[in-house]
């Protein structure tokens, strides 16, 4: 058990961190989370204003990324690993990781890490998009899931991921991960990797907290 912050009542709540995504899960994404975004991108579609800049704006960089198409393709492969954070019965994030991926920071290179491959919250949790959102610090929540998942492997808490530009300070001012540039052979998203030292800093921040949370 964890707790999300609810940002309108200024409460924590109980939250349930599930080690594999289901089908419920995937059902809230398709009818609860997809409907708003979609709208929204359709809203901008039809005033002329779609593209990479408002996208952003919106918050709405993972839009098109395909949650029921990988939960199916990737059921029972070894490399992957999926998470699901509930709230309030309601599917509140969502998180893919791969367990076979080497590092590229010089100090670390080619340590077996872990590699968060998509992690999103829910469209009514996102500051951009609603301005009234109700649950923060669920990509904190995952993210740090991933890093003791990496621990669990053996990896010694080392995590990689590419950011979307709206997550760029989260992964760098907030979690501490090195910035190796942008990753053309990725959209030119920038790429970025946990330490051993910064994942345990961030552990022992995580325990401090009331909560368990960052």
């Amino acid at each position: 058990m964890t707790q999300l912050w609810n940002r309108q009542s200024q409460l924590f709540e109980p939250a349930e961190l599930s080690d594999r995504i289901q089908a419920a899960d995937v059902k809230c994404f398709q009818d609860h989370w997809l409907p708003p975004m979609q709208a929204k991108l359709n809203e901008l579609k039809l005033a002329g204003q779609y593209n990479r800049q408002t996208v952003s704006q919106w918050n709405l960089e993972d839009a098109h990324w395909e949650w029921p198409a990988k939960f199916q393709s990737r059921a029972g492969q070894l490399q992957w690993a999926s998470y699901a954070l509930r709230c309030s019965g309601m599917t509140q994030g969502l998180m893919f990781i791969n367990l076979v991926y080497r590092c590229r920071l010089p100090s670390q290179f080619n340590q077996h890490m872990l590699y968060v491959d998509l992690v999103s919250t829910a469209p009514w949790n996102r500051p951009r998009f609603t301005p009234n959102p109700l649950y923060g610090g669920v990509g904190i929540v995952l993210v740090t899931e991933a890093i003791i998942r990496s621990e669990d492997e053996g990896f010694d808490g080392r995590v990689g991921l590419h950011s979307l530009p709206g997550a760029e300070t989260l992964y760098r001012d907030k979690l501490g991960m090195d910035c190796l540039g942008p990753d053309p052979a990725y959209s030119g998203l920038l790429y970025f990797e946990l330490t051993p030292q910064r994942a345990a800093e961030l552990l022992a921040l995580r325990t401090s907290k009331t909560g368990g949370t960052l």
